[in-house]
């Protein structure tokens, strides 16, 4: 045999020690190891769902059975989590994220303001869930179809001027002739249902089925709301045939080209992201151990019990949409931020959430001070704390955050779970 060949099989035999080695160590590595899952979005929605039920089972899929830790990481809409996670996470696998779909796509690609990442560096793992929005109306309103909301005007509930909720309204009214008038500012999805519910606003836009199912499972079987359009670039396997997909339309070919634009992000679903730089047999393996998690049959009995939808898509999948996402012409682009953001046909209405007091017992105080717990009636109530905004008072006296305890009685002014406090008054 000569030289060159015994080479070569000894080149190719080194290589297999080397990545059977790397697989070896990937998988050693997590025993006793604890991973932080990041959430960027807020508890009790659809993202705070998945992550939750996904972390309860994904240590088993993973050498050495790692401890998963559920922490929330808000602000920017998204933005403040995946930067956290490019700039200050360890690179090692152990600290993740599920992340918002915008903050990884159309939002670095159409500004800058809050972008400190590169959504392409990021190691991407996978999804539990393609994207399927919708377009819910009330029953009260009598608002069936889409072209009903071309007929008169529809109040539109909606978070920030990022979301799928709010430019829906722009993309519509420009393109279809559609009347939807845009009531923002909630703080989460869960106060645009609570909206819905009390008849402050009359439909929401952007919704995923899955969260939907979740939240108000009778809604979507027709109880409360019509459901008035998709805003996905697929059918729900439910709704096909039944509920129109909005490319429908369309009327010519740019129209279709900005649709596809407008509603990539939700094909890239519910993204689970790690850190760049991260080992590549580690993030095979994460991979590998994350799309085994959304077949287990534990796993799968969970979800159906919580009503969520599995439709995964792979870690390479979204690593292809979103590296072809950031390659969209500039002309594209600036047509995309035109549709969606500009337009004399859409009314826009702050809308503002009352500032309530109530007398509580604080339960729980963490991450020195920043989250303060109470309950009031019978439920779990997290407020943040700014350093600079709150203001705090103990005994009479100004306070810092951290001189908040569990077991203090205060008097706390603030808008709801998961907004920030106005103030802090503790006996």
């Amino acid at each position: 045999m000569s030289k060159k060949i015994l080479s070569g099989l000894a080149g190719g035999l080194a290589a297999v020690l080397v990545m059977a080695a790397g697989a070896a160590s990937a998988a050693d590595f997590y025993k006793g190891k604890r991973i932080t899952l990041y959430v960027a979005a807020s508890p009790g929605g659809g993202y705070a769902t998945y992550a939750r039920a996904i972390a309860r089972h994904w240590n088993r899929a993973i050498p050495g059975n790692p401890r998963f830790v559920v922490k929330h990481k808000m602000g920017a809409q998204g933005l403040v989590a995946a930067s956290y996670l490019a700039n200050k996470a360890k690179r090692d696998g152990t600290e993740l994220l599920a992340s918002y779909r915008e903050a990884v796509t159309t939002t670095p690609l159409t500004t800058k303001e809050g972008v400190r990442f590169d959504p392409a560096t990021l190691s991407y793992i996978g999804s539990a869930d393609q994207g399927f929005g919708v377009c819910i109306a009330a029953k009260r309103v009598n608002i069936k179809s889409l072209e009903d909301a071309m007929k008169k005007p529809v109040k539109l509930g909606a978070t920030h001027h990022r979301s799928l909720g709010y430019s829906s309204a722009y993309f519509m009214n420009n393109m279809f002739g559609t009347k939807f008038e845009v009531y923002h500012g909630y703080p989460a999805g869960t106060y645009i249902v609570l909206a819905l519910e009390r008849g402050e606003v009359d439909a929401r836009c952007g919704w995923s089925v899955s969260s939907m199912k979740a939240m108000k499972p009778t809604w979507f079987g027709g109880k409360m709301v019509n459901i008035l359009v998709q805003l996905s670039l697929t059918s729900h396997p439910q709704l096909e045939g039944k509920v129109p997909l909005i490319m429908s339309y369309a009327k010519n070919d740019k129209q279709r080209q900005l649709l596809k634009l407008i509603l990539t992000p939700q094909s890239v679903g519910r993204p689970y992201v790690g850190p760049p730089g991260l080992p590549q047999a580690r993030l095979k393996l994460l991979r590998t151990s994350f799309m085994a998690t959304l077949k287990d049959k534990k796993f799968l009995k969970e979800a159906a019990k919580q009503r969520i939808d599995i439709n995964p898509v792979t870690g390479e999948q979204l690593k292809s949409l979103i590296v072809n996402l950031f390659k969209t012409p500039k002309s594209l682009i600036d047509e995309f931020l035109a549709v969606t953001t500009k337009s004399d046909k859409v009314k826009l209405v702050k809308v503002k959430i009352p500032v309530r007091t109530d007398k509580v017992k604080v339960t729980a105080v963490k991450r020195k001070g920043r989250r303060v717990s109470f309950k009031l009636k019978g439920k779990k109530v997290t407020v943040k704390v700014s350093k600079s905004r709150t203001k705090i008072t103990i005994a009479g006296k100004k306070g810092k955050r951290s001189s908040v305890k569990a077991g203090m009685t205060c008097k706390i002014s603030h808008q709801g779970n998961r907004t920030e406090a106005k103030s802090i008054n503790c006996d």
